[in-house]
Formats: structure tokens, C-alpha cells, sequence
């Protein structure tokens, strides 16, 4: 599967972002994140299992917070594709 990306800035309020951070925490709980900008569509699935990075530097006059969830996907296993059989029994002794 190729490689989809999202990207996005802007300038905003802390009341925008927080909304921004709520929208995306409500979709992690549910396990499905869906992110548009203008015609711009991406659907993300995260598993329940994120690795999430923090860095936090502070200067005299500026500051900065990343912050990076990731993850990797998880090859789905259909149940039609198991198939357990044992031989049928013999009774003969």
C-alpha cells in the first residue's frame, strides 16, 4: 500500500485547538479518526496500540510542543481463510 499523507497549519486560537485536540481524542477512544481540509479526505483506523512522542522546548520568548502518535497497521486475518480438519476417526482396533 502506497504512502497517503495530510497536512495542515495555521494560526489559531487556544479555543480552536483545544477543539482541534478534543475531536481527535473522542475519534482515538472510538478506534476511527477522519481528518478534511478543503477537498482533502483522510480516514484513519489507528490500532488500540499507539506510540506517542512528546517534545517540549521552551525558549525566553518562544515555545514549541510536537506531538506524534504512531503506529503500525495490522495485517487483518479473515476468519474464512482458517481451516482446521482432523481425519475421521477409525474405530477399528
Amino acid at each position: 500500500m502506497g504512502k497517503d499523507q495530510f497536512e495542515f497549519a495555521r494560526i489559531a486560537s487556544p479555543e480552536e485547538i483545544v477543539d482541534y485536540l478534543t475531536s481527535l481524542a473522542v475519534g482515538l477512544k472510538r478506534g476511527e479518526v477522519t481528518l478534511e481540509s478543503g477537498e482533502r479526505t483522510l480516514h484513519l483506523t489507528p490500532p488500540a496500540e499507539l506510540k506517542l512522542d512528546l517534545k517540549v522546548v521552551q525558549k525566553e520568548h518562544k515555545g514549541k510542543l510536537k506531538l506524534q502518535l504512531g503506529w503500525k497497521r495490522q495485517a487483518s486475518t479473515r476468519l474464512a481463510e482458517l481451516r482446521v480438519q482432523a481425519p475421521p476417526r477409525s474405530d477399528r482396533h
